[in-house]
């Protein structure tokens, strides 16, 4: 007695139906969480830019605010303004002696998945503020 055996030669329709669909899915959330993503390593980056000047922790709020606007002002970051920067951007005092100020960045940005549902990115970051004169020289 021949037995026949067939075998597999590929992937079905289905199979192929559902790798497209998880593609599908994976190419849309990566698109939708890019802009995010880069405007927080720009964001990021006007930060250290920020702590990095000299005599950073001897500055008032408002001329940290001034920098930090100035350094965003070479990226396409929309969310900061003259008004919103003040909600935004804060420079929180040393609990301790000896410690330094910390540059302190906080929002909330979100970019449509779909119609009505929402990906939502809180930034909250604190960099210590450097420059001569962070540590009581």
């Amino acid at each position: 007695m021949k037995k026949s055996l067939k075998q597999q030669s590929g992937i079905t329709f289905m199979g192929l139906c559902f790798v497209l669909a998880f593609i599908a899915i994976v190419v849309i959330f990566t698109l939708r969480l890019f802009p995010l993503y880069n405007e927080k390593f720009q964001i990021e980056a006007a930060m250290r830019s920020v702590v990095s000047q000299p005599n950073a922790a001897k500055k008032t709020i408002v001329d940290t605010r001034k920098d930090f606007l100035k350094a965003l002002s070479v990226t396409n970051i929309n969310r900061f303004t003259d008004q919103t920067v003040k909600e935004y951007v804060m420079v929180d005092k040393p609990t301790k002696k000896g410690e330094p100020s910390m540059l302190h960045v906080k929002y909330n940005a979100t970019n449509a998945l779909f119609s009505d549902i929402q990906l939502l990115m809180a930034f909250d970051k604190k960099i210590p503020m450097g420059g001569a004169g962070a540590d009581g020289e």
